[in-house]
Parts: structure tokens; C-alpha cells; sequence
């Protein structure tokens, strides 16, 4: 069984590696005329790529990092200064847990969303310490039923003492867990379906989703109190890219929102900062 895990780890380790050729040829650039503008971007590739292929999330003074099995913490100048290469835990790899999603950060915790495969039989919500991005032990399964495609993305609302969650496809709902033992307090039902959000965070009591829907990828305002959602954006991202995690904070240099967006081969990665409109 351990032999197992281990060739499972392998395998996702190796993959990136065998699609180099793509890296070197593929080139994930909109077109001008439809990319919404954005103010900065930096570029990532291979071994850079790997550890930020996921999610994304900052407290302001750091970025916080996933990738299918790992976990990294950097300054805002990319200077790491954790890792956690394989942050799932022995327990949670045997039961075939491989991916963790979008994360949050709150009150120096790290909360990560892991799915099982292809299963989707046990969405979990794992806590880590953002200083050292260690595992504290703790761990959430969520309802199934709220997750039948599996628990992509989190994001922590730490005034009201929440978080929350959405189904994968065409979400009509969303899920409002206590931040304190992630019971479930509610569920909001949204003005319109969200559909495929791959990242998630929440600033001034505003929950901001970034969607990985063909041709336009949103990004969108949800109001978690009324379940109002409004688009902010198009980015209109080229179909060799796929939009993943994405988070929320004004910078010095004006932007607002900081996106994740992977080449399909997952050996570049974009990570752009985009302005508020």
C-alpha cells in the first residue's frame, strides 16, 4: 500500500516534466483587443510552476501557494520562505486524496480544499499553519451532498466567522460553514448559477469568485449574505490557459485582483494582477 502512494506521488510529480516540449512552444497570450487590462503579471515555468499551479491566496505581507499534493509561501517578491512539497497527509493519500484547490488564509491558519480523484466520495477541509505550513491535525469532511463534484476552492470570511464553498458545476447555491468546526450554518441561494469556480476570497465582506468558464472567465461579486452575484470582468483568457485560484487585496501598484492561469501542461504558469475596473 505504501509502495502505492509512493508511485502516486511519482507520477504526479513526473508528468509536468515529460510535457516540457509544450512549455517550450506553448504560449498562452490573449488576443490585445479582448484582454481585460491588466497592471502586472509575472511568468513562471517548470520547477517555479509546480509549487503555484493551484490555488493562491495573501495576508498581505506573503503569497500562499498549491499544487495537486503541495503547499508554498513566498514574499511578495516570490523569495520563498516555506514549503510543504507533499502537505497531504499519509492518511488522507491512501484514502486517494490528490488535489488540493483554492485555499485562504485567515488569523495565521491556511484552510485547504482537497477532493479524492475522480471519486468525489470525501471532500475534506484540511487547516495548516501558515507560518510554517505545517498540518495542525485538523480535518473537515463536508457533506457530500453539497459537493457531488467535489470542494475546488474555500474562502475564509474571518469578521463573520464563516466560510464558504460552492459546488463545481453551475453552483446555485452557497455554502456558509462556522470557520470554528465547519458545521454548516446555511445555505444562500445565488441570483444566477456560478459555474466552474476555481478560486475564491473575500474582501470587505464581498466574496469574489474566478470562474474557468470557456472564452470569458469571470470574475464575479457575490454578496454572501443575499446570494446577488454581479460580473466584474471578462478576461477572455486563450483556450491554452486555464483560469485557477485567484485572491483579493489592493496593492501599491494598483491591483486588486491577483490570478493564477496555468498552461494546460501545467509547466508555465501567468500569474497576473489585474486593477479594479
Amino acid at each position: 500500500m505504501f509502495r502505492a502512494v509512493i508511485a502516486r506521488v511519482l507520477s504526479i510529480l513526473v508528468a509536468p516534466l515529460c510535457l516540457l516540449t509544450a512549455f517550450i512552444t506553448e504560449r498562452s497570450e490573449a488576443p490585445p483587443e479582448k484582454q481585460a487590462p491588466a497592471i502586472t503579471e509575472e511568468n513562471f515555468g517548470l520547477f517555479e510552476a509546480i509549487p503555484r499551479y493551484q490555488g493562491v491566496t495573501t495576508d498581505g505581507e506573503s503569497w500562499y501557494t498549491s499544487w495537486n499534493l503541495g503547499l508554498q509561501k513566498t514574499d511578495l517578491k516570490h523569495k520563498i520562505l516555506a514549503s510543504n512539497f507533499i502537505a497531504v497527509p499519509l492518511k488522507f493519500l491512501l484514502e486517494g486524496s490528490n488535489h488540493i484547490g483554492g485555499i485562504s488564509v485567515y488569523g495565521g491558519r491556511l484552510y485547504c480544499p482537497l477532493e479524492d480523484g475522480s471519486d468525489y466520495l470525501k471532500p475534506y477541509i484540511l487547516v495548516y499553519d501558515a507560518e510554517t505550513l505545517r498540518w495542525t491535525g485538523e480535518s473537515y469532511l463536508l457533506p457530500r451532498e453539497l459537493h457531488v463534484d467535489g470542494v475546488p476552492w474555500v474562502a475564509v470570511d474571518g469578521p463573520r466567522g464563516v466560510a464558504y464553498t460552492a459546488e463545481w458545476n453551475k453552483a446555485p447555491v452557497l455554502n456558509v460553514f462556522s470557520l470554528e468546526d465547519f458545521t454548516l450554518v446555511r445555505t444562500v441561494p445565488l441570483s444566477e448559477p456560478l459555474d466552474r469556480i476555481q478560486g475564491a476570497e473575500v474582501y470587505d465582506g464581498v466574496l469574489y469568485c474566478a470562474a474557468d468558464t470557456k472564452d470569458s472567465h469571470t470574475i464575479w461579486a457575490v454578496n454572501p449574505e443575499t446570494g446577488t452575484a454581479a460580473k466584474v470582468f471578462d478576461r477572455f483568457l486563450d483556450n491554452a490557459v486555464e483560469a485557477e485560484g485567484m485572491t483579493v487585496r489592493p496593492m501599491p501598484d494598483g491591483s486588486f485582483f491577483h490570478c493564477l492561469e496555468t498552461g494546460k501542461s501545467r509547466v508555465n504558469v501567468r500569474f497576473r494582477h489585474y486593477g479594479r475596473p
